[in-house]
């Protein structure tokens, strides 16, 4: 059973959320502002150790994996996820796993304890994860901790809610890479990088840069994810297995990735420019992990709430083929590939456009994705 801090504290923030006078639902108010006074000392000596890592994905980010897990649910598991939701709004209509899905970075100023939560600080010369040598609570602990709390159907339905939406959001954190790895550099927020003369840190750039480029709503995204995990027969098996354990440490290895330009490792100390070809292989890279994770928080809320069912259920192309506001993403591939542009170009051509045949072989860059930074060609049709 959690622990009676826990659900205190699940109870008192459920008020300060509603509004409510927090003597309804939590604690006595001398306990009460005991935990504040906790709190507060613990956000001093946070703010003195920490240097605060940026929100994974960003919100589009998790958002769009969490439609996408909410497409893989059993019927029993998205039952429990309404009823869970739904006591939380007092009995109305559960509202989608997209909208909690940042719920855990927007509680940061009343919960500052969790900040540590959301990564693990692990060297890009480490070999993994080793718990004996890692500060905890870190976002491996604290998910196993959650989907414990998830599980247990006669756990405090407050306590169960809160498990819920921080599974939701630190699958996705897990993810990204540099949630999960690092230079010495806190995650990349201390590395200066450019793009297209605009100064990033290297966190920031694939927390949000990556994705909010392609200038893809949520909506999009999802539908493009979507229909790709529904056409790889085999994504949702590779995927659908392991532990967080094994997750940190598969983000672990990809984080190296983040460090490396044109096969060298980005120096330190100055604002090195991340040219088109950076920017192209780590957009496909943080949209793969966008479909792996919503795969596996699917799996993990499954297994929760439905332990005798399927891990996972199958995308269907369909659910992703028929809606009229997607008109960018729902065209079949022309050939291999959608998008096309010249390795010097500041436009992108849509992959039948009789401009791309003009392009020299030698600076033709292909892609299943608009690539970021670059607008698309006037002369290319409106519809494809």
């Amino acid at each position: 059973m959690v622990s009676v801090a826990r659900v205190i504290t699940a109870h008192s923030l459920k008020a300060r959320e509603e509004g409510q006078n927090s003597t309804s639902r939590a604690p006595h108010k001398a306990v009460h502002v005991l935990i504040k006074a906790k709190t507060i000392l613990f956000s001093c000596w946070t703010c003195l150790l920490l240097v605060s890592h940026a929100v994974g994905f960003g919100e589009l980010g998790h958002q769009v994996i969490a439609a996408l897990t909410q497409d893989m649910l059993t019927p029993k598991a998205k039952q429990k996820v309404d009823a869970i939701l739904s006591a939380a709004e007092g009995g109305a209509a559960a509202p989608q796993l997209a909208k909690i899905a940042v719920w855990a970075d927007k509680i940061r100023s009343l919960r500052p304890e969790t900040r540590s939560w959301h990564f693990v600080n692990l060297e890009l010369d480490e070999p993994g994860y080793a718990e004996l040598k890692t500060d905890t609570p870190n976002v491996v602990t604290v998910l196993e901790k959650e989907m414990a709390l998830l599980s247990n159907p006669n756990e405090d339905r407050y306590v169960r809610e809160e498990a819920l939406k921080w599974i939701v959001h630190l699958v996705g954190d897990l993810h990204q890479p540099l949630h999960t790895g690092e230079d010495h550099d806190k995650g990349g927020n201390l590395q200066k990088v450019k793009v297209n003369r605009r100064t990033y840190n290297l966190h920031q750039v694939w927390d949000f840069v990556l994705l909010e480029r392609l200038n893809l709503g949520e909506l999009e995204m999802h539908s493009l994810l979507g229909r790709q995990i529904a056409t790889q027969r085999d994504f949702l098996t590779r995927n659908s297995q392991g532990t967080p354990r094994d997750w940190v440490n598969e983000s672990h290895a990809k984080a190296r990735t983040c460090y490396t330009q044109h096969g060298k490792k980005i120096r330190k100390g100055i604002a090195i420019g991340l040219d088109q070809d950076y920017m192209q292989a780590s957009t496909l890279l943080v949209l793969e992990q966008v479909k792996i994770a919503a795969v596996r928080l699917s799996f993990v809320l499954n297994r929760a709430l439905d332990p005798s069912g399927p891990k996972i259920v199958a995308l269907k192309e369909s659910l992703f083929s028929h809606s009229d506001s997607m008109t960018t993403v729902e065209s079949p591939p022309i050939g291999q590939h959608q998008y096309a542009w010249s390795r010097n170009s500041e436009n992108y051509h849509y992959g039948q456009c009789n401009a791309v045949a003009k392009i020299k072989s030698k600076n033709l860059r292909l892609s299943d994705f608009p690539p970021p930074g670059l607008r698309l060609h006037r002369g290319c049709p409106k519809t494809r």
